[in-house]
């Protein structure tokens, strides 16, 4: 019993080492920034666009879905 698992702690401790010993090297971090550089811009487009649409179709597929839940309860019934 004893040998057995002598074997598979070595087996164990050789596979960790050839993972460790294979992985790629870690990449070097980015070169940094001029200080007169700006920063970059932010995405265009406001958070506000087409809220108005947005609320409406909630609204609509709020009562789509309690219209069908009210269905299916009644005809349980």
């Amino acid at each position: 019993m004893e040998k057995i698992k002598i074997f598979f702690v070595t087996i164990f401790l050789t596979l960790i080492n050839v993972s460790i010993a294979s992985a790629a090297p870690a990449t070097p971090p980015p070169a940094p920034m001029a200080a007169a550089a700006p920063p970059p811009p932010p995405p265009g487009g406001a958070i506000d666009q087409n809220l108005i649409l947005l609320l409406i179709c909630a609204l609509l597929f709020g009562m789509y879905t309690i219209y069908k839940y009210n269905l299916k309860r009644k005809a349980s019934m």
